[in-house]
C-alpha cells in the first residue's frame, strides 16, 4: 500500500463513523418515540420511518447499489405482509395470534414500509445503474487504450 492511499481509507473510515452515529441517533429516536406517540395519533408512522431511515446512511456509506434493492423490495412485501394481516378476520388466528396482529395493525403503518421500500428500490435501481455504466466507461477507456 502506497502512502496516497492512507488519506483514501481514513476518509472512507471517518465516513463509516459518521455513517454508524446517524444510524444509532436515528435508531435510538425511533425507538424512543415508540413509545411515546400513541396509536392514534396521525404521527403513528414516525416511529418506523425513522427506524427505518436510520438504514440509510449504512447503506449510502456501502458503495454497492444492491442492498438498497435488497432492502427495498424487503420493506415492500413487508409492508404488503402488514396490510393483508389488518384484513384477515380474526377467526383464523390463535389468541395469542391475535394479540400480536392487533399491534401490527395499530402500531405498524404498512405504508411507510412500503414508500420507503419503494424510494430504496428506485436509489438503488439508480445506484446499480450508475455503477454500469461507470464499469462499462472504464471498460471502453481500457479497451480504446490498448489499441493506440
Amino acid at each position: 500500500m502506497s502512502k496516497t492511499d492512507e488519506p483514501v481509507k481514513k476518509k472512507k473510515r471517518g465516513a463509516a463513523k459518521v455513517a454508524a452515529i446517524a444510524s444509532t441517533v436515528l435508531w435510538i429516536l425511533g425507538f424512543a418515540l415508540a413509545f411515546v406517540v400513541p396509536a392514534t395519533s396521525p404521527f403513528g408512522w414516525v416511529p418506523d420511518g425513522m427506524l427505518l431511515v436510520g438504514f440509510f446512511p449504512l447503506l449510502y456509506a456501502w458503495r454497492p447499489g444492491w442492498p438498497w434493492l435488497v432492502f427495498g423490495v424487503l420493506n415492500v412485501c413487508i409492508g404488503f405482509l402488514l396490510l393483508v394481516a389488518a384484513y384477515i378476520p380474526d377467526t383464523n388466528f390463535t389468541r395469542d395470534m391475535i394479540i400480536v396482529r392487533k399491534h401490527l395493525a395499530e402500531q405498524h403503518s404498512p405504508f411507510t414500509w412500503m414508500t420507503i421500500g419503494v424510494v430504496s428500490t428506485i436509489f438503488g435501481i439508480t445506484r446499480m445503474s450508475a455503477h454500469l455504466i461507470e464499469w462499462i466507461m472504464a471498460r471502453a477507456k481500457k479497451g480504446s487504450s490498448l489499441k493506440d
